[in-house]
């Protein structure tokens, strides 16, 4: 069903029961419940900035929490990512900086479990995401924000068509300590429909 762009608002987009899939993965929301099968693939150094932060049951249950609030703060929307074959899940994923005004929003946070990194999974998720963002939400624009030093995650995004913009100086603190920098990546809906 394609949504009329001024018809979708925060309140609505927030309380979705949002539900994505293709023949290998499905995306639904984030629930308390998934904290025990998370963890079967949380603790890994391979994990980026989730796994230098979460190394424990504690760390787990305050990430959850973070991601549930956020929610109910219309921050974030947090996304499971469960495999379609045995029902077990890959990572999560998030939508943020989310502005309907001016159709636009943000793609990341995402992680995805160590035995299930290049498998093709993330370019499975960003297809979903992305696909939902141009075609249902009727987006414009849609953003990727990646640390300076995080290589892995600037070729992922970069073999499904973000182009680069810039350079956030100094953006965020990380795991590691200050940060030097985030890029920016972008795709635009035009961009999208020739990659696909």
């Amino acid at each position: 069903m394609l949504y009329a762009i001024t018809n979708m608002n925060l309140e609505k987009f927030f309380s979705s029961e949002l539900i994505l899939e293709n023949e290998s993965v499905l995306l639904r929301p984030l629930s308390i419940n998934d904290i025990d099968e998370i963890e079967l693939i949380s603790y890994s150094k391979e994990l980026g900035e989730f796994g230098a932060r979460v190394k424990n049951r504690d760390d787990l249950t305050y990430y959850f929490n973070f991601c549930l609030k956020s929610k109910i703060k219309k921050e974030l929307y947090p996304l499971i990512i469960i495999s379609k074959k045995n029902k077990n899940p890959l990572g999560l994923t998030m939508f943020g900086n989310i502005s309907f005004e001016n159709k636009r929003l943000e793609i990341g946070w995402t992680w995805i479990g160590e035995q299930f990194q290049g498998t093709g999974i993330n370019e499975l998720v960003k297809g979903l995401l992305l696909d939902y963002c141009f075609n249902d939400l009727g987006l414009r624009r849609v953003e990727f924000k990646i640390d300076i030093n995080n290589l892995k995650s600037q070729k992922a995004i970069e073999k499904i068509g973000a182009i680069k913009e810039g350079l956030l100086r100094n953006y965020n603190i990380q795991s590691y300590g200050e940060s030097a920098g985030t890029y920016v990546y972008s795709i635009l809906k035009e961009e999208w429909k020739k990659s696909i």
